[in-house]
């Protein structure tokens, strides 16, 4: 499974762990798993898994996006 910093649900940024390719042409990145730390630790994303929005792995949001986000 790889990380990749990705829009979800109406644009909100995260980090997604997932076994599907980053499609680079809609701007999605891979990032190493140092990224995620140095990010996580910075309090620039935080730890979603919990809630079970992405079946397949980790989820990260973006400090500040999550206010409006509603996943089905």
């Amino acid at each position: 499974m790889k990380l990749i910093l990705t829009t979800i649900a109406n644009a909100k940024v995260a980090i997604v762990e997932s076994s599907e390719p980053a499609n680079e042409k809609k701007g999605e990145r891979y990032i190493s798993e140092d990224c995620l730390k140095v990010n996580v630790a910075s309090g620039e994303f935080y730890d979603i898994s919990d809630r079970g929005w992405n079946p397949e792995g980790r989820l990260f949001m973006m400090r500040g996006e999550e206010e409006e986000l509603q996943i089905s």
